[in-house]
């Protein structure tokens, strides 16, 4: 590969950034707050790329021989096929495969004091982080006759088998740190089938007194790990899942 070649490189790679935040598949690999720090790494690729290109251009015209000093091994274009495959294959966000293998998120608790929920006719929609901690760290128990509207991918669970568990995942940046929010319906009217997106109603079920988690004053948990019950009120399947799959514990 010789300068020329590592210019049209550098092109080809800010244009793939630039078609991940434009068509949205970013949104599985790294948090929504990433989507113009990506697309700017991609401006910023296709500008050097461009200039590498014109400089080696000009340089050619100049001295012929300077294609042999700006030459690498031909080897270099095995980069292109990570591109390849992330442009042929279509990405997909963490499924019901990583939520079994991770255990339960647990917020920190490093709220005091939690909102009053608005009085408005339920349900109130609510993120899954929100709603797990506020289950485990409200001492107001706020969420107790309330109805809630979820988000989430299907999981099947042995441990619920006549019902699932609701998941999202809370990640800091990316996919590499994704760790599942788990809410568990221990009963559900029909069986669906794993990573199906859902908005779920529910309404939060009080772990029984004297159960712990691992951690000091955290409440409820299976064979040390997290899982949050509700009832399942009612659900509907969405046909596209939202824009950002992943929640921010920020």
């Amino acid at each position: 590969m010789n300068r020329l070649g590592r210019g049209a490189l550098l092109m080809i790679l800010g244009i793939v950034a630039i078609w991940l935040v434009w068509s949205g598949a970013f949104g599985s690999f790294v948090h929504q707050r990433m989507r113009w720090p990506l697309a700017i790494a991609g401006v910023m690729l296709i500008t050097v790329g461009i200039i590498e290109m014109v400089t080696a251009e000009r340089t050619g015209r100049q001295d012929p021989d300077s294609g042999r000093r700006f030459a690498a091994p031909s080897v270099g274009w095995l980069l292109m096929l990570p591109v390849v495959v992330l442009m042929a294959v279509a990405p997909s966000a963490l499924g019901a495969t990583a939520a079994g293998r991770a255990s339960g998120f647990v917020p920190d608790g490093a709220r005091e004091i939690f909102e009053r929920l608005p009085d408005t006719t339920d349900p109130i929609p609510m993120r899954v982080y929100d709603f797990v901690d506020r289950a485990v760290w409200d001492p107001m128990l706020s969420l107790e006759f309330r109805e809630i509207e979820l988000e989430g991918i299907v999981v099947n669970d042995d441990r619920y088998p006549d019902g699932f568990v609701l998941v999202r995942f809370a990640v800091s940046c990316c996919a590499a740190d994704g760790v599942p929010l788990r809410v568990a319906f221990p009963d559900a009217p029909e069986n669906l089938a794993d990573d199906t997106w859902i908005s779920a109603v529910v309404r939060w079920i009080p772990p029984p007194e004297g159960t712990y988690f691992n951690v000091p004053d955290v409440p409820f948990a299976i064979d040390g790990d997290l899982y949050i019950e509700a009832d399942l009120l009612s659900f509907r399947i969405l046909d596209d899942p939202p824009d950002s799959p992943y929640e921010s514990p920020a």
